[in-house]
């Protein structure tokens, strides 16, 4: 509408002075002056007529254009708002999603923290079970090392026992075999020398010596048989009981080396 005054204020001056001017002519002049006075006027009229029409055009254009600039503003204006009103909740949405993401990561965190002290624990009970079973495998292993070798011991202590009343059996056998060689000895040492005296021989003279001799030394030999007999027997005790020991030894050992396998098969 601002360009609409200016249009309208210039036209109406010249349509008036025209207007005037015709008129002037028209008082001075005769009929046919007066005729293309009035064709002037019309023309005149026509001409601010024109005007008019071209100034509201002009108007009308103007106030078009201007309402055009307007509604673009408008429209400028709008889509600024529309940009910074997507522009704030795509910062809202930005925000949100980041605090969701922080919440999720804190989440999986707690989460991860959870699992992780349940695995410890799983891990504490299975290793304190593991012990437990070893400890008990252990001690099980132990023990039945434990009653082998206490059997071992009652039946060697058994054995001891029956041993030392082998020999003190072979003591007391060894004892009253030697009385009886002594006693046999004296008898036959009397007899050779009665016999002797009856014969007119004493143990002095070289024969009746030889047979006296020859009655000792048969009844030492008889003596050291007997001994080499008794010892050989005590030896023979003695091995009987040493082969015992040994053979529980190797068989404590052998148990010790089939239980350390089986252990170290069973947990490792």
């Amino acid at each position: 509408m601002g360009g609409i005054a200016p249009l309208v204020t210039t036209a109406l001056p010249l349509a008036n002075s025209v207007i005037g001017t015709v008129r002037n002519a028209g008082a001075g002049q005769s009929s046919a002056a007066a005729q293309q006075a009035a064709a002037q006027q019309a023309a005149a009229e026509l001409e601010y007529k024109r005007q008019q029409d071209a100034a509201q055009a002009a108007a009308a254009q103007a106030a078009l254009e201007q309402k055009y600039r307007e509604e673009a503003a408008a429209a400028e204006r709008n889509a600024q708002a529309a940009a910074a009103a997507r522009q704030q909740q795509a910062q809202l949405e930005a925000e949100a999603q980041a605090r969701q993401w922080s919440h999720d990561a804190e989440l999986r965190q707690r989460e991860e923290e959870l699992q992780r002290q349940k695995d410890e624990a799983a891990a504490a009970a299975a290793a304190a079970a593991r012990a437990k079973e070893m400890d008990d495998y252990r001690g099980s292993q132990e023990q039945t090392l434990a009653q082998l070798r206490a059997s071992q011991e009652e039946a060697v202590r058994a054995k001891e026992t029956d041993a030392q009343t082998q020999l003190a059996q072979l003591t007391a056998a060894a004892d009253a075999a030697e009385q009886r060689r002594l006693a046999a000895l004296r008898q036959a040492v009397s007899k050779t020398r009665a016999g002797l005296g009856a014969r007119g021989v004493t143990a002095q003279d070289g024969s009746g010596e030889a047979i006296l001799l020859g009655l000792t030394n048969s009844s030492e030999t008889e003596r050291k048989d007997a001994q080499a007999t008794d010892q050989l027997k005590r030896a023979a005790i003695q091995q009987s009981l040493d082969e015992a020991k040994r053979r529980n030894l190797l068989e404590l050992s052998q148990l010790a080396d089939r239980q350390r396998l089986e252990y170290m098969s069973k947990f490792f």
